[in-house]
């Protein structure tokens, strides 16, 4: 049973995205929208990308907006996309 995680906030600011790691499985997927773009270019980003490799999706329009630019490991979404995934994984965690 795999959980989509959407995380909202920036670890810069908030503990949301530590607590998101501390949960998240291998089969996890996990998508970056809102402020949550930003820990992109926090060092807890390299702690996830061990737990779930290439299940990191980042919404292009959020990042774009804060002028945030993915990595090869992060893959560039669209919110049609996000919809998407909410019907492809059994649950659906909103960290906010």
């Amino acid at each position: 049973m795999s959980t989509l995680h959407l995380v909202r906030q920036s670890a810069f600011a908030t503990n949301d995205f530590a607590q998101c790691l501390n949960v998240v499985n291998q089969n996890d997927a996990i998508v970056l929208m809102d402020d949550g773009c930003y820990n992109v270019n926090h060092t807890l980003i390299n702690n996830l990308l061990k737990q779930v490799g290439d299940n990191i999706n980042l919404v292009a329009s959020h990042a774009k907006a804060r002028a945030i630019e993915a990595n090869k490991m992060i893959k560039l979404i669209e919110m049609t996309d996000v919809v998407t995934l909410t019907f492809i994984h059994s649950k659906v965690i909103t960290w906010q």
